[in-house]
Order: structure tokens, then sequence, then C-alpha cells
């Protein structure tokens, strides 16, 4: 499998209801620079919680984006469990991840796992069935000091690969490393709790995507396959999810 997906242009247009399967998962690209979305559309589609949320929010911009990926979500999940989007039971796990409360479910609805990301213009869902699911996606900032942060954050082992790339690269070495480690996070449910030094993945962007060790749990790199994602130009992001062998559909979400 080619590590790196295709650009923009070849993501296809999602077709609704999505074929769910244990050996699929889904990754779904949005655009979240359109028009405003409406207090009444927000009303209609996100729960108190999230409407509490997105209200503490300062700035429009962020919370605009805040409300395009919870709502968009919340749609996805609907078309799969056949209710209205704002009757999706989603609760948030000790760390903030997102979850479906499959009590309120029939046995019918499968095992939903799921994933949401937003960075700049672009958000990004993953959605499978029955394996833990991340993704995460970055807007690429040239001003960031790659550097002295991978020495704050990275295990030293990457931060020693990041230094010795090309100047050149080291702005996609860092932000690969990120991407991929934000989604092992995201994956695992534990958010920050999880030290990003403890655990090591491939920095070099000519190289595949790879989970290379976790401190204490020697085996627990073959549990997951991991890729990164090229959506747009200036945006790093990466999928990660707890089964080795699934294929992955990537889809684009289009706005209303």
């Amino acid at each position: 499998m080619d590590d790196v997906l295709k650009m923009e242009s070849d993501w296809p247009e999602i077709r609704l209801p999505l074929p769910l399967s244990p050996e699929i998962v889904h990754v779904i690209r949005l655009e979240l620079g359109g028009r405003l979305i409406t207090e009444t559309e927000m009303k209609d589609v996100l729960s108190n919680e999230e409407l509490g949320r997105a209200a503490r929010f300062r700035f429009e911009e962020p919370r605009q984006r805040f409300a395009a990926c919870r709502m968009t979500l919340r749609r996805l999940l609907a078309s799969c469990c056949g209710c209205p989007p704002k009757a999706v039971p989603l609760r948030y796990g000790d760390h903030g991840k997102p979850e479906l409360s499959f009590s309120d479910f029939e046995s019918t609805v499968p095992r939903m796992e799921f994933s949401v990301s937003h960075s700049g213009d672009l958000g990004l869902i993953g959605l499978t069935v029955g394996s833990a699911v991340g993704v995460d996606v970055e807007e690429c900032n040239p001003a960031v000091k790659t550097l002295r942060l991978a020495q704050r954050f990275f295990a030293p082992s990457e931060a020693a690969e990041l230094a010795n790339l090309p100047v050149e690269k080291q702005l996609a070495g860092f932000y690969r490393g990120w991407t991929c480690k934000e989604a092992y996070l995201k994956a695992t449910g534990r958010g920050m709790s999880l030290s990003l030094s403890s655990f090591c993945v491939a920095i070099d962007p000519a190289q595949s995507a790879s989970l290379l060790s976790v401190v204490d749990q020697p085996t627990e790199p073959e549990r997951w396959m991991i890729q990164s994602l090229e959506l747009a130009s200036g945006y790093a992001a990466a999928v990660m999810v707890a089964c080795p062998d699934c294929r992955i559909e990537r889809w684009k979400w289009l706005s209303d």
C-alpha cells in the first residue's frame, strides 16, 4: 500500500451511507472555509453540550470550524445509525475522545469507532468498525521552531532523526512526526495523558509512516496500521488504526 494517499482532486465525493466493515477505515476530508453556519443550524444538529463548547470559543472562526466538524460527524454517524443527526448519542471519554453510547442502539447497529481533527480550513474524520482509530491534520507553519519543539516533546531518537534531515525537509519531517504521534494519542483515547516521548514514529517524510516502538510495550507496533495522508499543499495528516491489514477508503465531504 502506498504510504502517501493521493492529492485533493483524487478524493471522490462521499456516498452515504458508507459501507461499514472491520476491514475498511473510511477517511473523510472536510472543507471548513465555506459559508457561515447559523445559530439555528447549530441548534438543529448539535447537542446542548456541544453548543456549550462552541459558545466558549472567543473568536468566530474557530467556533465555526468546531461546529462544522461536529455537525458533519453527526450527519455521517446518523446516516449509518438510521437516526436524525441530533439524536446520535455522542459522549466523551475521560480524555475528551468522542464515542457512541451503544446502549442506546439496537444490536443491529455496528460498533463504530471514529476520530475527528481540524486545522486551518481542513477537517478530517476517520471511521471504522471494531478497531480503535485516530486521525490528525495540521496546517504547516513555516515559522515553527521545529528542532526546539522536537527536543522538548519528541523522543531523543526522533529529535536526532529530524536534526539529521536536510534543512529544507525538516518542516515536513516535524509535521510527519507530529501528526503520526497525535493520531496514535487519539486512537488510544489517552490524549496528552500519554507523553509524546514515550513512543517513536518514523520522521523522514521520504520513508513510509510507521510506529516504531512504545515504551514497555514491545509488541504494540504490530497492532497498528499507520498512513500519512496528503490532503492539500501546506497541510500534513495521518490516520492510525488498530487493524494492521485494513484498507483505507478516502472521501471528500461536500459543503452544504
